[in-house]
């Protein structure tokens, strides 16, 4: 028999019982020596249900879930829906007292929902809502559903991303105010020429924006000091054309402009963009651009200082 390998077993007993020691040794738990508002920021950067969980670890973290503030992805596309998810989606919003600061939903349709969807927004825990993300899925048929006005309550927002939805009417939307935003994004979104302006000349603060296939409007003009990203799309096709002039004024910030998809002729209108740094553009056509007093029609993405005005 080889001497080595019976040499070499007792050495192996010796490693096994040392890693059963390493696997089973609890020291001890340093994480529960942080204070309330460091283990809440930490549970706040979990998954709601990850976060819930939390709460059979310990006595010590029994609350700390429930008290830290709520940030609610469901992190879902529609096709992982299921009816099962509304459960627990209620079940965490009824669990958790508030304050909630995001709420983002990308799984659950709007129309046969809404009523639901007008419940969680008047929940209490949402009053200083500062993100909401509602994507909504595609439906068969060419008009989006209207949400409810309970959605555009929030005053506190400083993002605000929609997708495939209508804004209500006007009478309904009340002040539409939201002096804190600094994001907008609307892709697919139907509002009115007059609601649009109104919610644009109540956020002054307003950084950057992503404006993508919306209807209900032809005409934009825009005066917001702030702005240093503005991305502009529009792939609906030529009978229903809907965007067709874009003005831009007291761009001073204004540092990228990014125009997409953007083949039906529509115009764009950019006054005093000093600080604009690069114009992007991928596709085949190109409407026609004005910057201050000079007129440009480029197919691709160009730096802003090649541009010289006249």
């Amino acid at each position: 028999m080889n001497p080595i390998f019976f040499s070499k077993k007792p050495e192996r007993l010796r490693k096994r019982r040392r890693n059963k020691e390493i696997s089973t040794y609890e020291g001890p738990d340093l994480i529960s020596r942080l204070p309330d508002d460091v283990l809440g920021a930490i549970v706040t950067l979990l998954k709601p249900d990850q976060g819930a969980r939390t709460a059979i670890l310990s006595r010590r973290w029994r609350y700390v879930w429930r008290s830290a503030p709520l940030n609610f992805d469901d992190g879902l596309k529609s096709v992982d829906f299921s009816y099962q998810h509304i459960q627990v989606i209620s079940q965490i919003l009824a669990a958790h007292p508030g304050p909630a600061r995001r709420l983002a939903t990308r799984s659950l349709d709007l129309g046969r929902n809404i009523s639901l969807y007008d419940h969680w927004f008047r929940l209490p825990a949402f009053d200083a809502l500062q993100d909401l993300l509602l994507h909504f899925p595609l439906t068969p048929c060419a008009c989006h559903t209207e949400l409810p006005a309970s959605a555009l309550r929030f005053a506190s927002l400083r993002l605000l991303d929609l997708k495939n939805c209508s804004f209500p009417a006007s009478s309904c939307c009340g002040s539409l105010a939201f002096p804190c935003l600094t994001y907008l994004s609307l892709r697919g979104v139907s509002i009115s020429e007059e609601l649009f302006h109104r919610m644009i000349s109540s956020s002054p603060r307003i950084e950057a924006m992503v404006l993508d296939t919306n209807s209900g409007h032809r005409r934009l003009r825009l005066s917001l000091p702030r702005l240093s990203y503005l991305a502009v799309a529009d792939n609906s096709l030529p009978c229903r054309k809907e965007l067709e002039e874009l003005v831009v004024e007291d761009a001073a910030s204004l540092e990228r402009l990014l125009l997409h998809e953007l083949d039906n002729g529509m115009s764009v209108r950019i006054i005093g963009a000093t600080k604009l740094k690069m114009i992007g553009y991928l596709a085949t056509g190109f409407p026609i651009f004005v910057l201050n007093n000079s007129i440009f029609k480029v197919k691709h993405f160009i730096p802003a200082s090649l541009l010289k005005t006249r």
